[in-house]
Formats: C-alpha cells, structure tokens, sequence
C-alpha cells in the first residue's frame, strides 16, 4: 500500500493535470453551451465538443503509453510517441480557440499548460520546438477570419501574449537547466565524499588489523630469535621455539590473507572497463564463496547492467561488505542469498545468511556496518538490518531511481 503514497513522478503530476484540464474545459463547455454565462464568448458546441473529446482519446493513448512504460520498468519520459502527442495537444488547442471565441476564448491559456509542462520534461531542442509550436497555435487559433480583419487591438494582445509565453517558458527552461546542474553536481560531490570516507575506512582497517597483527608478529618472531640464538650457545634444547614459529608463521598468513581480502573485496575504486558490472558482481561474489567455504546464491545481478556506473559501484561494494562481515561475523553460516531487483521508482538489494544472527540492541554498529548506512544515505537510498538470535541477518537497501 506503500506504493501508492509515494511521491508521483513529475510526468505523473503532469499527465493528471493535463486531465484535469480537458474536464475543466469540458464543464466549461457544457456551461457556456446552456447558456448560463451570458457575457462569455458564443461557442459552436458541435465542433467544440469533438475537439474536447478527440483531447481526451490522445491524452488517453499518452497515458496508456505511460502506463505500459511503467509496467515494463522503463521510467524514462516516452520519446517514441511524445512529439506525436504533444503535435496532437497543439493542433486540438488550436481547433478548439477557433470554435470557442478565438482571441476572446479563455482556453488560450491551455496553451501555457503544454508549452510550461512540456518544456519541463523535453530536452532543449525539444524545448525549443514546443516554444515556436504554441506561438504558431496561439496565433492560428486566435486570427481572425479573414485575416485582413485584423486590427491594431488584436496585434497589441497577441503581442502581449506572445511575449508572456517565450518570457515564462525561458524562465522555467533556465530553472531545469539549474537544477539539473545542481543535481549533477551533488551527485559528484556525494562520490567524492565516498570515495574518502572509503580511503578512511581502509586505512583504519589496514591500521586496526593488519597492522597490529605484522607488530605483534616482529616482535614476537624477536623473541624467538634471541630464545634461539641463546639456547644455540648454551646448547641447551630448543622446544619452544619451533611451536613459537609456526604460531607466527599462522599469525603472517591471517595477516596475508586479510590483505588479498582487501585487495580482492575492498576493490575497485571504479568499476572495471569492458566488464558489465553484473559479471563484476558475479565474479567477486564466486571468489568469496571459495575462500569462506558459504554457498552464495545471486538473484537479479543483469540489474546492474541498466543502472548508472556510480549506482553499480554502490551495490556492489555493499555486497562485498556485507558478505565479508558473514564470512567474519556468521561462523555457522552456511549460505547466503543475494536478491537484486528494480520496479518504476527504485532498487532493491537483499543480502540474507543462515548464520546465528545478534541482538541489535546490544550490539552497536561496527564499521562495516556504518560504512555500509553511509554509502546508501549519500546515494539517497534507505538502509535496514533485520537479525535475531539464531534467526540469521538480512540486510536491506533501497536506492531510489531518480
């Protein structure tokens, strides 16, 4: 139920208001037509009333179109039909101002709802286009007939009305383009922001872990190498040390190991070239399974290959983090399962094991974890964690499209 509170998308609020426009003006049709608004401008409500309803079958094919777009999670404004039902919208306004009154019908300003709403979504040469194409309809729906009838009233008003429509749809054109830039730059600054707090994070681990088990190891490969040397001149017999060594030599090979990890799983920075990224996603999640031993299964990785490359690499460092803590975290893990999948509005990433799960309440987010709520929050998306004692992990995260 969600679903349907969400926020529309802008081409929904769009196509309602473009509905809600034909039913206004079709009230105001019926009105005018009986005969209630005395002063209104005389209609010919045969004609006028064919022009609304053929407005309202080309707004229902546009719908239609939007619809089947949705339902085949292509979320991008439909461009096959657009200048189809765009030209249609401009030549119905105009055929309506005709049969309404023309310079004196109030309809005109449907004009100012397709040039605004259209110029929102087209690009700029389609902007551009749509700006000449309701100039051309105001002045075709409004002229006079014949043409030489024209006087100095109707050039002053089309004039004025002309100049409303390119001032008020440059202004709108300029906030897009504002906003988009705006957009793109966040979105910069939100990776660069993740890329450092990624660098930060590898180097307290890199600190944390490795590092402290390498100290420990020199030090105490020291030791056994003073315990040798002495027992080697006192001639005394050397049972420690050869156990002392081997536990060290245990301790470099974890230490190794946690760096091929790094190396294999806290890669890449960005996403290899010539590589689709559910191929990346496949690969590194095969190399995790072999080294833990836990059977990983991946559901919906061709997802990765209709998503933006900064989009990508978060899921998929996600994925890493998130497999690493079971293999660190889950012991008795056995499997894990990850779940990718897309509708009309978002990204959905499940990451589940059959380990012994924790208590989220008595256990404070490591940083994994933190990293993990950091790189969805600067993407816009949700992060969840469901885990129980003996009830195993599952982890959520939603990235919203946009």
């Amino acid at each position: 139920m969600k679903r349907w509170f969400r926020r529309p998308k802008p081409y929904t609020r769009i196509n309602l208001m473009y509905w809600l426009t034909v039913c206004g003006v079709l009230v105001w049709g019926i009105i005018v037509s009986s005969g209630q608004i005395p002063d209104a401008p005389p209609i010919q409500p045969a004609p006028f009333f064919i022009v609304v309803g053929l407005a309202a079958f080309n707004l229902l094919c546009r719908t239609v179109e939007y619809i089947r777009r949705q339902h085949t999670r292509n979320t991008q404004r439909p461009t096959r039909f657009s200048s189809i039902f765009v030209t249609a919208d401009l030549l119905l306004v105009t055929a309506g101002l005709r049969f309404s009154g023309g310079i004196q019908s109030p309809l005109w300003v449907a004009l100012f709802l397709v040039g605004l709403a259209e110029t929102v979504l087209a690009s700029p040469n389609e902007a551009r286009l749509i700006r000449y194409g309701t100039t051309l309809a105001l002045i075709l729906g409004t002229m006079p007939s014949p043409a030489a009838s024209a006087n100095g009233a109707y050039f002053l008003e089309i004039g004025v009305r002309i100049g409303a429509f390119l001032a008020v749809q440059s202004v709108v054109r300029r906030l897009r383009e504002g906003h988009d830039a705006q957009e793109t730059e966040n979105a910069a600054l939100r990776a660069e922001l993740a890329l450092a707090e990624e660098r930060s994070h590898l180097s307290r681990e890199i600190h944390d872990g490795v590092g402290n088990s390498l100290a420990a190891s020199v030090l105490r490969l020291e030791v056994a190498a003073r315990v040798l040397e002495k027992n080697t001149k006192s001639g005394a017999s050397d049972e420690q040390t050869a156990p002392l060594l081997r536990e060290e030599a245990q301790a470099l090979r974890e230490a190794m190991t946690a760096v091929r990890d790094w190396t294999f799983f806290a890669r890449p920075w960005t996403l290899p070239e010539g590589i689709p990224p559910s191929s990346t996603l496949t690969a590194e999640v095969e190399r995790l399974s072999r080294r833990t031993g836990v059977s990983i299964k991946v559901e919906g990785a061709s997802v990765l290959d209709t998503l933006l490359p900064s989009l990508c690499l978060t899921l998929i460092r996600i994925t890493q983090e998130a497999l690493t803590n079971v293999a660190k975290h889950a012991p008795s893990a056995t499997c894990a399962e990850v779940h990718l999948s897309r509708d009309a509005e978002s990204i959905l990433l499940c990451i589940s094991d059959d380990g012994e799960g924790f208590d989220q309440s008595a256990c404070p987010p490591g940083v994994g974890m933190s990293s993990m709520q950091e790189r969805t929050k600067g993407s816009g998306g949700a992060f969840q964690v469901d885990s129980a004692p003996g009830m195993g992990t599952t982890l959520t995260a939603r990235f919203p499209l946009s």
